[in-house]
């Protein structure tokens, strides 16, 4: 499958120092993280993913009526509950008449939303095209943006416009393969019981900024003792680093140091925990004060920003890892291949 195209949409940008919040504590919790800022749509996510494909579409010199299929994936609160976001798209694009994949997998969206996409590239015919697009936009009424662990939670999106092997049109990248993995016992972690993000209905006086915090929410759910909270991050941790070994040996790559790790934007902690477990040192980890954790759409927001900036060039391989409640860990592998005279796929 190559990847012709790439965008994103811009949510407004706002600073962690002008926050008020009733723990700060926690605030400077993140700070420690790395994070310094965070982005806040003003839109739907439907506007938002929609906006994000618009521009990947721009990007690859493509319409939308040449889209044949749309693979949405979605973290955070949706607008309307059980309402596919892939659909939506396509509504915003025109009334499109295509195949669409919807997926409600948290951060780990951004992993199995390739793995759907590459088994309907091929089937794709001349001058067709496919849309790989990823959102996240926060419910505050439902979810404390400030209250996880060790990020915050930003709103955004970024899409991909992506066609089949044998295709006329130039690649920017060429996805090679991924993996994923869920454990199930922590299917519970972070569950969201009501309302939709647009109009949630909650009781009176909830005030979601008071709620347990991640390690606390993790603790009370699970019944863990401190004991079993640090068995917990290092499972996180060794599992990341499982996914992405078998990423690699399914694509037949070794790890080389020169790979690029486009993360999970977590705190700068986690992500230096995972590149020294590696022994990589090219990454999105600068990305963390700018952007935050958009949730599904990290990884693709990474990709757009690093290869504009130049940062990621031709050759380069580059692993897109996912951590997500659930509990959820994929790995996908890209190589870059913009301005490849030899490209042979």
């Amino acid at each position: 499958m190559k990847i012709i195209g790439i965008g994103q949409a811009q949510p407004s940008i706002h600073s962690l120092k002008d926050v008020q919040h009733p723990k700060p504590l926690q605030l400077e919790a993140i700070r420690l993280a790395g994070f310094v800022q965070y982005g806040v749509s003003t839109v739907s996510a439907r506007k938002m993913a929609s906006q994000a494909v618009q521009a990947a579409l721009i990007d690859a010199g493509c319409r939308a009526e040449q889209i044949d299929f749309i693979v949405a994936g979605q973290s955070g609160i949706a607008d309307y509950p059980s309402i596919d976001l892939a659909c939506q798209v396509g509504a915003e694009l025109g009334g499109l008449v295509c195949r669409t994949v919807n997926l409600l997998e948290g951060c780990g969206s951004a992993i199995s939303a390739f793995m759907q996409a590459a088994l309907l590239a091929p089937t794709l015919s001349a001058g067709q095209i496919g849309v790989i697009v990823l959102a996240q936009r926060m419910s505050e009424p439902h979810q404390d943006r400030f209250g996880l662990m060790n990020a915050i939670l930003s709103d955004g999106a970024a899409a991909l416009v992506v066609c089949a092997e044998d295709s006329r049109y130039p690649a920017k990248f060429v996805y090679r393969g991924a993996k994923d993995i869920s454990d199930t016992r922590y299917v519970d972690m972070m569950r969201t019981e009501r309302g939709g993000s647009l109009h949630p209905w909650l009781p009176e006086g909830r005030d979601s900024r008071m709620d347990p915090l991640g390690r606390e929410l993790i603790m009370q759910t699970y019944q863990f003792g401190p004991g079993d909270l640090l068995a917990f991050l290092a499972l996180r941790m060794d599992r990341s680093v499982e996914i992405i070994q078998a990423c690699l040996q399914q694509v037949g790559w070794t790890l080389d140091p020169d790979m690029v790790l486009l993360h999970t934007l977590e705190g700068h902690q986690s992500m230096d925990g995972l590149l020294n477990k590696l022994g990589l040192f090219r990454s999105n980890r600068g990305l963390v004060a700018d952007w935050g954790h958009v949730g599904c759409a990290d990884q693709l927001i990474s990709l757009n920003v690093l290869y504009n900036e130049g940062k990621i060039q031709q050759r380069d391989k580059i692993l897109l890892s996912a951590i997500s409640t659930g509990m959820k860990w994929g790995c996908a592998a890209l190589e870059c291949v913009a301005n490849y005279d030899d490209l042979k796929i």
